[in-house]
């Protein structure tokens, strides 16, 4: 019973914001957002999926287009079957460039292209000694972005991010990946509506 009363407050509170996001528009230049998750990975070359702390910061010069930083910080990675082996000992992930947003009231889908860095260490026997090496990367992400009141939003965004890592013998290794990061998102509008 106690469950279910908080189950309707919070239904209740989240309808009332709600309403209120759509009296006033949050996308416009100014914006400032942010947010900090646990995003779980794919890896496309081997049968691996990793977890990973991820985040951004993204500030809109205009309401359609926006800089974003992300950061994607490895914690641990699980084989999907038992014939393969895990591969990431350590890695850090960071990107910045442009996205490209498509604005209806307070929703917003985006795709954003981002140049940037992949620290990696292999897990592998046979560089057991590897080192920590930083290899070009980039990444090409979708998303979509619910603002529900004019300091939060929910979001969920899909990361293909590509990278090789040198120095095996039998040549570099790709390390592509899809994150999938959902959430809690913090948002502040530095300038005010028109």
């Amino acid at each position: 019973m106690a469950l279910n009363m908080k189950f309707i407050s919070a239904f209740i509170l989240l309808v009332g914001l709600n309403v209120n996001a759509q009296e006033e528009l949050y996308m416009r230049q100014g914006l400032i957002k942010t947010t900090a998750s646990i995003a779980p990975s794919t890896m496309l070359n081997r049968s691996v999926n990793n977890i990973y702390l991820s985040g951004f910061l993204e500030y809109h010069i205009e309401k359609n287009i926006s800089f974003r930083g992300d950061c994607y910080w490895f914690v641990d990675g699980k084989i999907k079957n038992p014939s393969s082996e895990l591969f990431v000992r350590q890695a850090m992930r960071v990107y910045f460039g442009p996205y490209f947003h498509k604005n209806v009231k307070n929703w917003d889908n985006y795709i954003g292209l981002q140049p940037g860095i992949a620290l990696m260490r292999p897990l592998n026997e046979q560089l057991d000694h590897a080192p920590l090496q930083a290899s070009p990367s980039f990444a090409v992400h979708v998303g979509s972005t619910y603002f529900v009141w004019k300091f939060f939003n929910f979001y969920v965004d899909l990361a293909y991010v590509s990278s090789v890592y040198h120095g095996f013998s039998t040549g570099g290794q790709r390390t592509d990946e899809l994150i999938l990061s959902a959430g809690l998102g913090f948002q502040l509008n530095t300038k005010k509506a028109k």
